[in-house]
């Protein structure tokens, strides 16, 4: 059955996701402006590699240039792809070159280009041991990406999360571990869509709705088994969105959001709604699903429409604040450094090949006359 999500990975980052969600069934594909990177992708079929490119070399504005330049094949490309799904996941992160340069732009253009089906993203920020150029490229991508009329979920995919999680994993393992997590997210509660209740269905509309809401959206799931009371409930809900892969909620405002539940009847009971929700505000809508199961009871929870973390930008931008003069200093003494020697009078000591003078012969034979 056709998944009624696509993903489209651009940049390395964004292949990366899209190979994981191909392996899930989703429609995917990617676009890149090196070849080496997305060649590795094996199971997304459909690439596109932008011509004249190789690579972006941490430079949002080569990303930027890429898509001006090759905006129509792009778009063409796009919409040759992705056939009767609902909404389109552009995956990118948002420090580097290729993804974070195109992918705004992209999606305000699909956007326009791609009637009938919501454009979302799913967007990676740094952990905090990034340098000052990845910081920057991420600040004003995630501005840029806030700023866009009609975009639908944003999931901003927080390496920070897993960094404090397990703070001896590599990059490696930090970004294909978060690049898993998210897509595992996304399929689980697109898979529960799938399934039928006698105690209420939580369907494909309900989900779409959801995530059609403008803003950042988060999916966390808990496990709630030795949970006695609802208050215990509320709570280990509330920790799975502090524990998630995504930016910690910060603030109050949900617009939209969905719980699901799954277990056994008696521990349905515990759920109370308006203690889940105490600390982020009620919904203006809230859709459920119940599944009776003889498992483990959890309870998986979306919340969308919520505003852009401010506080876990600040803490990805407070290390420029603090470094601004020095930062400052680097760019301009790019272009003003240089050296002056001291000993510019010793160039007339360096030593000269003899030149060989030629005479007559008669000279030369009156020279050694005696």
């Amino acid at each position: 059955m056709v998944k009624s999500i696509g993903i489209l990975g651009v940049g390395q980052a964004g292949g990366n996701i899209a190979e994981i969600a191909a392996n899930m069934g989703f429609q995917t594909a990617l676009i890149n402006t090196n070849q080496r990177d997305g060649i590795v992708n094996k199971r997304v079929e459909k690439k596109f590699f932008v011509p004249g490119y190789n690579g972006a070399g941490q430079d949002r504005a080569i990303g930027l240039r890429a898509v001006n330049e090759n905006y129509r094949e792009i778009i063409s490309f796009v919409q040759d792809t992705f056939k009767n799904i609902k909404l389109l996941l552009v995956a990118f992160s948002t420090d580097g070159g290729t993804g974070s340069g195109m992918s705004p732009l992209l999606i305000d253009l699909l956007l326009d280009n791609l009637p009938g089906i919501n454009i979302g993203a799913i967007a990676v920020v740094p952990d905090r041991n990034v340098l000052a150029g990845n910081r920057i490229n991420a600040a004003e991508c995630i501005e840029e990406i806030s700023k866009i009329d009609s975009l639908s979920s944003v999931f901003l995919v927080d390496n920070d999360q897993l960094r404090k999680l397990s703070p001896q994993s590599s990059k490696h393992q930090i970004y294909l571990s978060s690049n898993h997590q998210v897509m595992e997210a996304i399929n689980n509660v697109l898979q529960v869509t799938k399934k039928s209740s006698f105690y209420g269905n939580f369907d494909e509309t309900d989900l779409m709705n959801i995530l059609g809401t403008r803003g950042v959206t988060i999916i966390a799931s808990t496990a709630i088994t030795d949970a006695k009371t609802s208050a215990d409930v509320a709570n280990k809900i509330q920790q799975s969105w502090v524990n998630s892969i995504f930016c910690p909620v910060e603030s109050t405002g949900v617009i939209r959001a969905g719980v699901i539940y799954e277990g056994p009847e008696k521990m349905a009971n515990l759920i109370n709604v308006p203690g889940v929700f105490e600390r982020v505000g009620e919904p203006l809508e809230l859709f459920e699903g119940t599944y009776i199961l003889e498992s483990d009871p959890t309870i998986t929870t979306i919340l969308a429409g919520l505003p852009f973390p401010a506080r876990r930008m600040k803490a990805l931008e407070e290390s420029l604040e603090k470094n601004k003069e020095r930062l400052q200093n680097l760019v301009k003494k790019e272009h003003t450094q240089k050296y002056e020697s001291r000993i510019s009078w010793a160039s007339n000591l360096k030593a000269k090949p003899q030149e060989r003078k030629t005479g007559s012969i008669t000279s030369k034979l009156s020279k050694y006359q005696k």
